[in-house]
């Protein structure tokens, strides 16, 4: 699947990295070319350096070929303008955008489009820790659907991320800390303190 991302900000940086280590056709679109340093070591899709609105840098990330476009810049504005024009203009089958105001998911939905809202993972694995719950939620990209869960283990406090157990296809997305923040996974080498959980991500068809 080829699969265009429109900002390199940490959660686009994250979703490159893992739709690129799937296999897929990935390129990612940022104006500041130092954000390309969230990608991973093992990225092998390409970079465009440029302005996310202008159409030539749009076409030259593919976006004509693209299977699927995600906004992921950390405005929401623009992000409905790239999905606009993704969907309106270009045609794509396949628009995700990634917000941070979940008050603005009524405007998305308005617009046919689909959202991710980091906010939102936040805010379930808040509730799982006054719970006690396990908290999941799924996201859709093209034929493949993306599995976020949160979960927390008392023998884990102290491990490394990278030394922390995982499922079969799963992997470390990042943690939320004691205020309730979400951290992206970016350090494998960052030791979980007590009072923070892991959010796990798998792909499944």
């Amino acid at each position: 699947m080829n699969v265009l991302i429109i900002g390199c900000s940490p959660v686009g940086a994250m979703l490159a990295s893992v739709l690129s280590r799937l296999g897929h056709y990935v390129s990612i679109v940022d104006d500041n070319p130092s954000c390309f340093d969230n990608l991973s070591d093992d990225f092998s899709g390409i970079t465009v350096t440029g302005i996310p609105l202008d159409t030539e840098v749009l076409e030259e990330a593919g976006i004509n070929s693209s299977d699927a476009v995600v906004a992921a810049t950390t405005d929401d504005n623009l992000n409905i303008v790239i999905s606009q024009t993704a969907t309106l203009l270009y045609k794509v089958p396949r628009v995700i955008s990634v917000i941070a105001d979940p008050s603005r998911e009524d405007v998305f939905e308005h617009l046919g489009m689909a959202t991710v809202c980091p906010t939102k993972i936040t805010e379930g694995a808040v509730l799982n820790s006054i719970l006690g719950q396990t908290h999941s939620q799924t996201v859709s990209f093209g034929t493949h659907t993306a599995i976020f869960t949160v979960r927390a283990d008392k023998h884990w406090i102290g491990l490394k991320l990278h030394e922390i157990p995982v499922f079969e296809g799963e992997m470390v997305f990042g943690i939320v800390d004691s205020s309730g923040d979400l951290q992206l996974a970016l350090d494998p080498d960052y030791i979980l303190r007590e009072n923070e959980k892991v959010v796990f991500t798998s792909i499944v068809d």
